[in-house]
């Protein structure tokens, strides 16, 4: 072997080790938000009511309506309230670099009624700010979170059912985690 060969190997395992170190600092934290979560979140993981799902880079975290809202109310319920203050303590603890809160509506009708579509748009906007004032009660910081709301135009299931559009309401909350 020449001093070349030996010299590009060596950058190779440098950059390889760079790399699987960079993936474990930002995927630990994560993995501790999750577990976290999971306690936290209990009987509501179990009912259906919270979903998570993990990427390498981050965490969505997916809440049905009748967990945190009344029907067609953007007004978080009291328990809603106290479920999200203490995921936002969570989050406080956590190095997390960016916390995205979307707002998601179903489509009750075939028919496109354009202020039917402004109404599920300001519904879904309303619930995915007031899901961030709940969490910044207990010190998450503004800074990190963007807000988002897509009404009725990102479904996740059918909304030709009633379980379907019962999915489709709902606030998703997607973590990243800092370096």
């Amino acid at each position: 072997m020449t001093v070349r060969t030996v010299t590009l190997l060596g950058s190779a395992l440098m950059t390889m080790t760079l790399l699987i170190g960079c993936v474990d600092t930002t995927e630990q934290p994560l993995h501790q938000v999750q577990k976290d979560l999971e306690q936290l979140f209990g009987t509501a993981l179990l009912n259906g009511d919270i979903r998570m799902q993990r990427a390498r880079d981050h965490l969505t975290v997916v809440m049905t309506e009748r967990l945190l809202f009344d029907a067609g109310s953007h007004e978080v319920k009291p328990d809603g309230i106290d479920l999200l203050k203490q995921m936002g303590a969570l989050f406080k603890a956590a190095s997390l670099k960016e916390i995205r809160v979307a707002g998601h509506a179903d489509k009750v009708s075939v028919n496109d009624h354009s202020d039917e579509y402004f109404e599920k748009l300001a519904l879904s906007k309303g619930r995915a700010i007031q899901a961030v004032h709940a969490l910044q009660e207990n010190g998450a910081a503004s800074q990190s979170f963007i807000i988002e709301w897509y009404g009725d135009i990102r479904p996740i299931a059918s909304n030709e059912t009633e379980e379907g559009r019962r999915m489709n309401r709902r606030i998703e909350i997607v973590l990243y985690s800092g370096i």
